[in-house]
């Protein structure tokens, strides 16, 4: 199967894993969920050019959205670690910039909580427990994955100048490993480094990416990815790390061969969706300016001119000036060692 058959097969397939609602489940079958149908439709509007089925997921999840601004796994669920997907997503229609702005208000408003080194003396988080990021769940500390979409999603909106936005760019600097990449919370548990994983630090690259200069810790993570990548064909794994190293101009030449065989492994299981979305998004040179970025390899970026803006369907997106927001910090934390196999 060569490279345009596969990519054409699995948007194929991601189409018809929707539900009875035209959006997506964990499965086919199953409630839909906004983890999926995000994520399937941000990889329809990398991988086509027809943003219909895009549009009604976006429409699903604005219906999804609760009256805070927030947006849940599914029906009935109280976490909103789902709103930055489900913000990426309206950020590419102009219809939708209410939800967006509602989202970035809910999203301004939620902080991860706080530790005083005090109250650490074992060393359990080996990273500055005082700087603020966004947690998982509310009124838990602040992990690297949903910093850094919200991240994402709020620069998005034009808040990448807010305070939250800095201050979580600072938590993701601090969480590097040492010898490089990113774990999904810490670097480190009792004074010794955790192992790195692909889908955060492809997370982190892409965060930094337009932010950062090439500093020794975007070497590193780098370095790791190059290194990793090739023994990797989990989809959220190799989907992620590929993305985060397009974000810096680096494109593996064996990469789309890995997305083929990640492809392979996953074709015609009923839990694709957000595998096939994930491949489809690496795969595609449109992703990065879905998440508000461009290549570092893009002709305008060599010839020295202006990024290209960042897609929008009807235009491109245009940045709404920064807002403040204020809310109290309590001060507990939950912290995990995570060395997972990558997903």
């Amino acid at each position: 199967m060569t490279t345009d058959h596969w990519k054409a097969a699995a948007r194929a397939e991601l189409l018809e894993l929707r539900g009875n609602d035209h959006v997506w489940g964990y499965r086919k079958g199953a409630a839909a969920a906004a983890e999926p149908t995000a994520l399937a439709a941000l990889a329809l509007l990398a991988s086509g050019d027809d943003s219909a089925p895009s549009r009604i997921a976006a429409e699903w999840l604005a219906k999804m959205q609760r009256s805070d601004g927030s947006v849940g796994i599914g029906e009935g669920t109280l976490s909103g670690w789902m709103t930055p997907h489900a913000m990426q997503v309206w950020a590419a229609f102009p219809d939708y910039t209410a939800s967006l702005h509602r989202g970035s208000r809910w999203l301004l408003g939620l902080k991860g909580l706080t530790l005083n080194p005090k109250e650490d003396p074992a060393q359990i988080a080996g990273h500055d427990t005082m700087l603020v990021g966004w947690p998982w769940v509310a009124e838990t500390h602040s992990w690297l994955e949903p910093t850094a979409m919200a991240i994402l999603a709020l620069s998005r909106d034009g808040f990448a100048k807010h305070d939250r936005v800095i201050e979580g760019l600072a938590v993701i600097r601090n969480r590097e490993i040492a010898y490089g990449g990113w774990n999904y919370g810490n670097k480190a548990v009792f004074g010794k480094a955790l192992r790195p994983q692909p889908a955060p630090t492809g997370l982190a690259l892409l965060a930094l990416a337009g932010v950062d200069t090439q500093t020794r810790a975007i070497s590193r993570a780098i370095d790791y990815l190059t290194k990793a990548l090739p023994g990797v064909r989990a989809c959220a794994s190799l989907g992620w790390g590929l993305i985060g190293l397009q974000a810096w101009g680096v494109r593996p030449e064996a990469s789309e061969s890995w997305l083929l065989e990640a492809y392979t492994r996953v074709q015609g299981k009923p839990d694709a969706a957000p595998k096939l979305a994930c491949l489809l998004l690496a795969a595609s040179d449109r992703t990065l300016s879905l998440f508000g970025k461009f290549s570092r390899m893009s002709p305008s970026n060599r010839e020295g001119e202006a990024p290209a803006e960042p897609f929008r369907e009807g235009g491109s997106a245009g940045a709404s000036p920064s807002r403040k927001e204020t809310n109290a910090t309590a001060r507990s934390v939950i912290t995990r060692s995570s060395s997972e196999t990558p997903r």
